[in-house]
């Protein structure tokens, strides 16, 4: 257990420092380097979305706020998740294109970072603020909103994960079903119900890992890939 909520310090540190990038300027400066993240994705997953993302992260803290300010997080219903979830791709295929690039551009955070790094006019800050200021809000109540179902720039790293050999997996017997791993899931991914997680949306933050009550049920490790259908 002092292992776990170690893993969630050290995750929350990482993030307050590139955080601290963006606050200060330098987050594009250091973007990158998050080039080597994409490959790394291919074969360990999504670590730039959950460990990496001063947007995601701020959406984190906010959401913090909220647990103290309300009684509870609302969640998507799955059966409307498992449609809502494709939502960001559809958004990358159209800004790809060319179909509504301004309006995609604006309400992406990546862009949002360029925009106020280059300080291109008055008003498309003051819409990007807008924007990223309202999901933030948003976030006190629904775990990562915009992380979910708009941003773009995730979407490349959540694709490559689906080639990955190392992922969350669930020890079955084990498990005693208390579904504590789906209720803090941020992406709102139902872990439960499955062996490993391969979810796109994942995006490695391993707080199911951290709120598992039975040792060793939820764990981080190698798994084996097969594309038989079941």
């Amino acid at each position: 257990m002092i292992l776990k909520k170690k893993i969630q310090i050290i995750r929350n540190t990482v993030q307050l420092i590139f955080l601290s990038f963006l606050l200060t300027g330098l987050y594009m400066e250091f973007r990158k380097i998050f080039i080597v993240l994409l490959p790394i994705s291919l074969l360990m997953g999504n670590f730039f979305c959950g460990w990496v993302c001063p947007y995601g992260a701020a959406q984190e803290f906010f959401g913090a706020i909220g647990n103290k300010i309300f009684k509870k997080k609302y969640k998507m219903p799955q059966n409307i998740q498992k449609y809502l979830q494709f939502s960001r791709y559809i958004l990358m295929i159209f800004t790809i294109v060319g179909i509504g690039t301004m309006f995609f551009e604006t309400i992406n955070s990546y862009k949002t970072f360029i925009i106020l790094g280059k300080n291109i006019s008055n008003v498309m800050i003051s819409i990007s603020l807008i924007i990223m200021i309202s999901f933030l809000v948003i976030s006190m109540l629904f775990e990562r909103p915009f992380c979910s179902y708009l941003c773009i720039e995730g979407t490349k790293y959540s694709l490559a994960s689906l080639t990955r050999i190392f992922t969350i997996k669930k020890n079955t017997e084990s498990c005693i079903n208390c579904k504590k791993c789906n209720k803090v899931c941020p992406m709102n991914i139902s872990i439960s119900d499955k062996s490993s997680v391969r979810n796109s949306q994942c995006i490695n933050c391993f707080e199911c890992v951290s709120i598992c009550p039975v040792k060793g049920t939820l764990s981080y490790g190698k798994v084996k890939v097969s594309f038989k259908k079941k």
